[in-house]
Order: structure tokens, then sequence, then C-alpha cells
């Protein structure tokens, strides 16, 4: 009996032990963020339209960023968008690494599908402050400056606070790389800024010029058109214009960008040495920049302008002489073919006087586009 009971305590024993034991257990590793990487190319040195004044850096003001907003989309499936990102206060130039998050369902697939990047930076500059991480394609292709930036009025004659509009594309690009870490492609998504810009400089020979008053600049109307398109249509080297328009009234009216002006146009004892020989175009900038500060040159306007497919043209109108003895004189001038005032373009109108009094214009296309892609620093810059 008592072996019995004995051999019951021991099993109630054994089945006890066995109920509190518990195997040790692993901590499991979580699991990596799957990400995409993005190459981004904004220039070091762009073409300046200003010289320094005061404490305004001229270079730092024209590339300035503080935005970026990156879209990436599947090329074979627009609809589909992979990641998008916003970051605020990413000042760079020069080469720039951004990382966004992917989904799971993507870094899973075996192989992954080509995709197009859009990237648009200082978007608040031009009034497109709604796209984000809805935006679709659809909107992004369609996504304008309007009449209210970068047009006849108001003028834009400083780089605003926002800094200066910029967008770039690459489509059709293949990812490459391994979990979790992959890469949309080791091309730079280039930044080109969505403005061109014009400005009119004058000087007068200090031997014998005449007064030179009530001096006025106009463009010609229909030559600005009310909105452009943000992004261009397919890659930056075969570009020439990707203005919106949509119906008969797509064109701003003439604008006067200097009225009635009573300048105190700087003499100089050569003015034609100003005008634009073979140099390059940071060189010419700088040619004439040193004018202006060596108060040889006199700067009446400069302008941030939307691309045009029109051809650019206005009138330049003074007045010669001292009363009663005055005579109005008015000058023509044409920036370019249809089409050729397109972003990222610099257009100079330098006017001198000579003992003869009348106008001389040389009117220069500082930068043209270019292909050359083994020197990024000069691309569509």
């Amino acid at each position: 009996m008592l072996s019995g009971i004995w051999m019951l305590f021991l099993l109630l024993t054994a089945c006890g032990s066995s109920s509190t034991e518990e195997e040790p257990q692993t901590p499991q590793k979580p699991k990596e963020k799957s990400v995409l990487k993005i190459y981004l190319f904004a220039p070091e040195s762009p073409i300046i339209t200003r010289a320094n004044t005061g404490s305004v850096d001229a270079v730092a003001a024209e590339k300035e960023i503080h935005t970026i907003d990156v879209w990436v989309f599947e090329h074979e499936s627009p609809n589909k968008k992979v990641s998008y990102i916003h970051l605020n206060d990413v000042s760079f130039s020069g080469q720039k690494v951004i990382t966004m998050d992917i989904s799971d369902e993507f870094a899973n697939l075996a192989q992954k599908p080509r995709v197009d990047i859009y990237v648009a930076a200082n978007k608040e500059s031009c009034g497109l402050n709604a796209l984000d991480g809805n935006t679709t394609l659809t909107q992004l292709k369609e996504a304008c400056i309007g009449s209210a930036n970068f047009g006849i009025n108001p003028l834009q004659s400083e780089v605003p606070t926002t800094g200066l509009p910029m967008s770039g594309l690459l489509e059709n690009q293949i990812i490459s790389g391994i979990a979790p870490v992959y890469t949309a492609t080791d091309n730079n998504v280039k930044l080109v800024r969505a403005v061109s810009k014009e400005q009119f400089v004058f000087s007068k020979s200090t031997n014998g010029a005449p007064t030179i008053t009530n001096l006025s600049i106009s463009l010609d109307a229909n030559v600005l058109p009310k909105q452009e398109y943000l992004f261009l249509e397919g890659v930056y080297p075969t570009y020439k214009s990707h203005v919106k328009l949509t119906g008969t009234d797509d064109y701003e009216t003439a604008a006067t960008l200097v009225q009635n002006n009573a300048p105190d146009i700087k003499s100089c004892d050569d003015p034609a040495a100003y005008i634009y020989t073979s140099e390059t175009g940071q060189a010419y900038e700088d040619k004439i920049n040193t004018g202006i500060s060596e108060n040889k040159l006199s700067r009446l306007g400069q302008f941030y302008f939307r691309e045009s497919d029109s051809q650019l043209t206005g009138t330049i109108s003074y007045t010669l002489g001292t009363s009663p003895n005055t005579t109005n004189k008015s000058k023509p001038f044409t920036m370019a073919a249809a089409g050729d005032f397109t972003r990222n373009h610099t257009w100079i109108v330098y006017g001198y006087f000579l003992g003869s009094g009348e106008l001389i214009l040389n009117i220069v296309n500082v930068k043209d586009w270019t292909t050359d892609s083994e020197n990024p620093e000069v691309y569509n810059w």
C-alpha cells in the first residue's frame, strides 16, 4: 500500500516538473526595411546673372535648394507608385543620395520592373505646393507653373526665398542591388532650373555720349505663355519646349519691364569692350558683373521668366538730349528664334551709346543646351 502511494507521489512530482520547465527562446532579429537609392545631381557652379552685392552671394542664391520631392513609378504600369519622399532643408550641390522606403511586395519581386523617376526641387516657389505623396503620374505630367509665377505679372527680379524651381526626370531605369538595399540606376537625375533669365545692361562712352532719359523696356504681346509644365517630356538633350497650350488665350499680353527710368547710365572709355566675343557663358557673365562692380556698366533689370515656344521680342525706348532739344528714340530687340527661350537659358541685351547717341545692341544667348555627359557641371546649367 505504501509503495503504491509512493509511486503516485513520484508520478505527480514528475508531471509538475515537466509543466514548469520551458525551452529557452532565441530572440528574433527584426526584418530590415527594404529601401531604394536615388542619385541626384545639382551643379556646384551655376552660371550667375548678377554681381555679388553686399551680403548676397550670387552663386549661393542661384543654386540654393530648400526642398526635394521624389516620385518613383513603374515604367510599364505608370499608375503603380513605387515610392515617394519629401525632404526639407536639404541644401546641397554636386551629387546627393536619396534613400526611399519601398514595399515588401515590390522588394520581393524576383524581376524588378523598370521605373520612372520624377524629382522637383523648390516646388513651393512656383505654386505647386499641393504635389505630394497622393499625386498621380498623370497629375505630375500635367503640373504647370501658372500665370502668377515667373511671368510678367508680377515680375520676378530676385531669387525667391524658397529658391528657384527645378526639376529632373529619368525614365525607363533599371533597378539593381541586393536585398534590402536597391538602386534605381547608376545615373544621376540632373536638376534643371525651370525658369530662364533675361537681363538688360547699358553703358555710354565718356567721349561725347548725350544725356539719356525716360528709358523704358517692354516685351511684345504674346511672347510668354501663361503657364508651362514643370517637367519636361523625354530627355533633356532632345528638348526644345514644353509649354502648356490649351486654347486661344494662352499667352500673356505685352509687359513693361522698365518704365520711364531716368537711369544714371555709367560711362566708360570703351563700351564696346563689353560686347560678347567667343568666351564661355560664365566668362561673359563675369565680364559683365565686373563692369557693374567697377561702375562702368548699369543693369536696369534682370528677370526670371517661364520658358516660351514663341519668339521673344520687345522694344527699348529712350529720350536723347536735354529740354528743349530732345529726341525720342526706340530700338527693337529679338532674343531668339521661336522655341529657343527655354528653361535654364540666360539671355543678355547689352546696349551702349557712343558719340552719335544711337543705341547699339549686342544680344547674347549666354548658355546653350549641351549633351556633355562627361562634365555634369555644364550639363544644361
